[in-house]
């Protein structure tokens, strides 16, 4: 087990072999966040939110504030089978979704409505301390347009693998227009994204990879 420090907010890097609960947890969240917040249409069994994608293969971070749980996002190696290159292939419209173990999948990311604005400034944070442990050259993502505005807002600097496209509607019968695209890590230099990645010193990380121990990365 690692930290990184004390803070307001803790966090744990896992997998559902080896941390069960927080991954059932994580479950739980995401009805909570994408089915009931949200509005987005996903398959529910027994108020959890789960897909096909959430295999031995996917990692989870949780990010819980005090004991409360109220962000994450789950991980995927793009060499193995992934939500965005299985589901959404046609948002990669300019340039193909990579298949590479250095490179991740960040999906179901996100925090509780209602939470601070700096709860989800430390979840990108996170994000890329993810990435940083993982060695990971970039991240690749399909997100709506107010997530990629923020990106934005925070200095972290992205590349579109195609043009944004309507992939659903919400219960309410609201269109979800979404983008793919991908953060290529060697290229952060914003000062502001700098000062983002402050943010996880204040966090007390635990990483249950390192202690159980996970498969080994190819580059």
């Amino acid at each position: 087990m690692g930290t990184d420090g004390p803070g307001r907010f803790k966090a744990t890097f896992c997998t559902a072999h080896q941390n069960p609960e927080t991954v059932d947890a994580l479950f739980q969240f995401r009805k909570e966040l994408f089915v009931d917040a949200l509005g987005w249409t996903l398959p529910v069994h027994h108020g959890r939110e789960r897909d096909q994608f959430d295999t031995g293969a996917a990692e989870y971070c949780a990010l819980l504030d005090g004991a409360r749980l109220i962000g994450g996002f789950r991980a995927i190696r793009t060499d193995s089978d992934y939500l965005a290159r299985a589901v959404f292939s046609r948002l990669a419209a300019l340039r193909e979704f990579p298949q590479r173990a250095d490179v991740w999948e960040i999906s179901r990311f996100g925090v509780l409505p209602g939470s601070a604005r700096i709860a989800a400034k430390t979840n990108y944070s996170l994000m890329f301390e993810f990435a940083r442990r993982r060695r990971a050259s970039s991240l690749v993502a399909v997100v709506d347009l107010t997530y990629e505005r923020f990106l934005g807002v925070l200095g972290i600097r992205t590349r579109r693998c195609g043009p944004p496209q309507i992939i659903g509607e919400t219960a309410r019968g609201e269109p979800i227009w979404a983008v793919a695209g991908e953060i290529p890590l060697a290229e952060q230099d914003d000062p502001r994204f700098h000062a983002l990645l402050a943010l996880v010193k204040q966090v007390e990380i635990t990483d249950d990879t390192v202690v159980f121990g996970r498969r080994r990365i190819s580059a």
